[in-house]
């Protein structure tokens, strides 16, 4: 049985090269024992496997991060992660025009948080208090607080976050705050 010469790679050498930052870990990047499988990226959190970095970032803003869109229109109540769920309950409900401003619908930018998360290497639970702190301020300038009620969002969320906190998983976040990076050119979030 021939050996296997092919390189081991980290996780951070994998996200780089699904980043298409192919310098940061070299363009032929491919899994040991493996060559047209394309390669696995862990969740920082729970460590799923994804197979591609938007995959990844749809699963912690779907499991580990606040909502970050909301319908714009009041007293409408309803928060998501996707645009086509927002467009779909925008032509359910009625709810206002069909096409709002971003700065409408967008809680919090969710480029920075996942920059923070993926990039920056801050602890995924540091930066969803960072991002629960967003949503709260956000949902008094929007005069929603009594909508929204539960910050994350979903009560799905929020029995996860539950559960989560009674494993004891949040409590390290709470007891440590998290101060944001400073926002890089290219974001227009500001940190509170």
């Amino acid at each position: 049985m021939p050996k296997d010469t092919s390189p081991a790679y980290t996780n951070n050498q994998i996200i780089a090269f699904a980043a298409g930052k192919p310098s940061d870990c070299g363009s032929h990047l491919t899994l040991p024992g493996s060559t047209s499988k394309p390669p696995s990226m862990l969740c920082p959190k729970c460590k799923k496997p994804c197979r591609r970095r938007q995959e990844l970032c749809r699963h912690l803003l779907s499991f580990h991060l606040p909502c970050s869109i909301c319908c714009p229109y009041s007293p409408c109540p309803w928060r998501g992660d996707r645009k086509e769920d927002l467009q779909k309950h925008l032509k359910r409900q009625k709810c206002g025009p069909l096409k709002p401003k971003r700065e409408q619908w967008e809680i919090y930018e969710r480029s920075a948080i996942l920059d923070w998360i993926l990039n920056r290497g801050e602890p995924v639970e540091q930066v969803a208090r960072y991002a629960l702190g967003v949503v709260e301020e956000r949902a008094r300038e929007i005069e929603k607080v009594k909508e929204w009620g539960d910050l994350w969002g979903h009560q799905w969320k929020a029995a996860r976050r539950h559960r989560n906190e009674q494993r004891g998983s949040l409590a390290t976040a709470v007891d440590t705050p998290f101060v944001p990076p400073r926002p890089s050119a290219q974001s227009n979030m500001t940190p509170i």
